[in-house]
């Protein structure tokens, strides 16, 4: 007799398959990265810096873009940006500059070779894409888009705020 504890739910059902694509997605792009030398993280950044119009966050990258606003844009730790920072300077994919408004801060740029290493990397990254959308009319693919950019500022405000699920509930 199943516990009644665990009774579906769709919004729980939602995140597990999240969890599950996310996993996967990773997996087919672990593969693809390994081959070009970069890990996930690099190749986020390196998108990111790069201006990568799919991330639909509004981050700046015309100019260069400060570490701090990926790390903002991600939701990830400065400390673990700098360290993937770090590690695409000495790749030679991306430079640092000073800012001119304030020069201890640092503008990061994508260098011809990020910009090459990205254009090689695409086809295969679309292939992955193209291939797990497949089953999707580009109305549902819309929707779905719609839907996730939705959920995700949502996550990202409560992550904001600093509020855990238990703060919420309780």
């Amino acid at each position: 007799m199943p516990n009644s504890t665990f009774r579906f739910r769709a919004e729980d059902a939602i995140a597990l398959n999240l969890m599950d694509l996310a996993n996967i997605i990773a997996h087919q792009c672990e593969e693809m990265l390994a081959e070009a030398g970069l890990t996930a993280p690099q190749w986020t950044v390196l998108m990111n810096v790069a201006g990568d119009a799919n991330f639909q966050d509004g981050a700046r990258t015309h100019e260069g873009i400060f570490s701090s606003e990926i790390a903002s844009a991600r939701g990830l730790s400065r400390p673990h940006i700098s360290a993937t920072v770090t590690e695409l300077i000495r790749k030679g994919l991306i430079s640092q500059q000073d800012d001119p408004q304030d020069r201890r801060r640092k503008l990061l740029r994508v260098t011809p070779e990020g910009l090459e290493m990205l254009r090689r990397l695409q086809p295969k990254r679309q292939g992955i894409n193209d291939m797990l959308l497949r089953d999707l009319t580009p109305d549902q693919r819309q929707r779905m888009l719609d839907l996730l950019v939705t959920v995700r500022r949502r996550a990202r405000g409560i992550a904001d705020q600093g509020a855990t699920p238990l703060r919420i509930a309780g």
